[in-house]
């Protein structure tokens, strides 16, 4: 009980939002290489047929509206507005019809981070939860950029920090100070916080109303995978709320191929439990099969639910993530 309460003071630490980051530091914590960001600007996120929004956007709706782009002429009915008959059409056929326009409306983007114990691990330079966000950072500024909306939700077994929607590029500075903030705490306190209680179910902080998207559009997942189970059942609560599912499964290359040998004592990173084994040839070769059987799983998973898979190597610098893995997947357009 009393690990239970430190494990949720230290939580409650880590995102206590008292270290601010000024948007110039933010920028250089995120973007290492700032030539990234003009790459970013000619792209747009893929989203399906899942565009349905409130705000005029750069995005043809599959729903009729009031843009100026031509889209059809139907017959008039009483009751329509007499201001959208073509009268030049009238003219030549003695019928009156309506002009119909195609409805350009912004799509919703919802990034969810995966901020669990496992997501920090790797070296500095490839920590997984840095590499995450310096990602959501790429993935948010090409939303914006493309004046859709964006909303993050950092979670654990429940969702931790949450950044309200954001729409249009002059809410760039607040994506980058939200997450630049997020990371410098992770940073510094990580290492102080205790044990988490039990978090190997992924549907959990996915289970209540408020974590889901409002709106249908496209939600993007940035976990490790390191679940026992609500994977699927994660990926079914958001394509139920109207959203195109992407699952970007992020491992480092320590995890893919560990360079250890000899005896050793393997901690849990979520519990803190401890086992010896004996890590030699064998070990490591039945290792990379589970690994491999690991990613084939969540890559049938996925498909079998209509998300998409996208496996992310955090060895493989930002930049070419960005223009071959995602570009590749289809989850973006250049």
């Amino acid at each position: 009980m009393n690990g239970d309460k430190a494990a949720e003071n230290g939580e409650h630490a880590l995102f206590s939002g008292r270290d601010t980051v000024t948007p110039q530091e933010a920028l250089q914590l995120l973007f290492p290489n700032l030539s990234l960001l003009s790459e970013l600007d000619r792209m747009s996120i893929r989203a399906g047929n899942r565009i349905k929004g409130m705000l005029a956007g750069k995005r043809r709706s599959s729903t009729l509206g009031g843009s100026q782009e031509f889209a059809d002429y139907r017959p008039y009915s009483p009751g329509d507005d007499v201001r959208r008959i073509d009268w030049n059409v009238y003219g030549r056929t003695g019928k009156a019809f309506l002009r119909q326009y195609w409805d350009e409306q912004e799509l919703q983007v919802s990034l969810y981070i995966d901020a669990s114990r496992s997501m920090d691990f790797g070296e500095d330079s490839v920590n997984k939860l840095q590499y995450a966000l310096r990602l959501a950072a790429c993935l948010g500024y090409v939303a914006l950029s493309g004046d859709d909306r964006i909303s993050i939700r950092l979670f654990r077994d429940r969702i931790v920090k949450e950044l309200q929607p954001l729409h249009g590029r002059a809410s760039s500075p607040k994506l980058f100070q939200f997450l630049a903030e997020a990371m410098r705490q992770l940073e510094s306190d990580n290492k102080a916080v205790a044990a988490a209680v039990d978090f190997s179910n992924l549907a959990v902080p996915f289970s209540t109303i408020a974590a889901l998207p409002r709106r249908s559009g496209s939600a993007w997942i940035l976990t490790d995978g390191m679940f026992e189970s609500g994977v699927e059942e994660t990926i079914v609560s958001l394509i139920a709320a109207g959203q195109r599912v992407v699952l970007l499964h992020v491992l480092s290359e320590d995890e893919l191929n560990p360079g250890l040998s000899g005896e050793l004592k393997l901690i849990d990173s979520e519990l803190g439990t401890g086992k010896e084994v004996a890590v030699g040839h064998k070990l490591l070769k039945e290792y990379g099969e589970t690994v491999a059987a690991f990613q084939s799983e969540l890559r049938r998973i996925c498909a079998e639910r209509g998300a998409v898979y996208v496996f992310v190597n955090t060895s493989i610098p930002l930049e070419e993530t960005i223009r071959h893995t995602l570009l590749s997947s289809q989850v973006l357009n250049s």
